[in-house]
């Protein structure tokens, strides 16, 4: 019996998850201190925001080489969450702010598909 191709198993993983998400940025490499120190101190109301909207166990991880910024959390409702922030008024004030530290097109998230989870 032949493999099944990779998009069907990646659909299909018993180890997917509506709970946990993780996706990558890019932020250009000049402006890579600048973008964490903006994290250092990320506004209170973003924070509410992102709390309201269900979002917890919220990271943020740094490859500095070439500025891939991979980010992790969870929710009851990854889908639900991810669109509650889009929602939250406070959204297009930081997404307008930290426009400037990403590549083209590098602050659009690149959700990646889970396959595997040890709990």
């Amino acid at each position: 019996m032949p493999a099944p191709d990779l998009d069907h198993l990646l659909a299909t993983t018993g180890a997917r998850s509506p709970h946990r998400c993780c996706f990558l940025l890019h932020v250009r490499p000049e402006k890579l201190t600048e973008y964490v120190a903006a994290h250092q101190d990320v506004w209170q109301e973003m924070r509410t925001a992102l709390t309201e909207a269900g979002w917890r166990n919220y990271s943020l991880f740094l490859r500095p080489e070439d500025g891939m910024v991979v980010g992790y959390f969870e929710a009851d409702d990854v889908d639900a969450a991810q669109d509650a922030i889009a929602r939250a008024e406070i959204s297009p004030r930081w997404e307008a702010a930290m426009s400037e530290y990403f590549t083209a097109g590098g602050g659009e998230k690149q959700v990646l598909p889970q396959y595997f989870h040890l709990a």
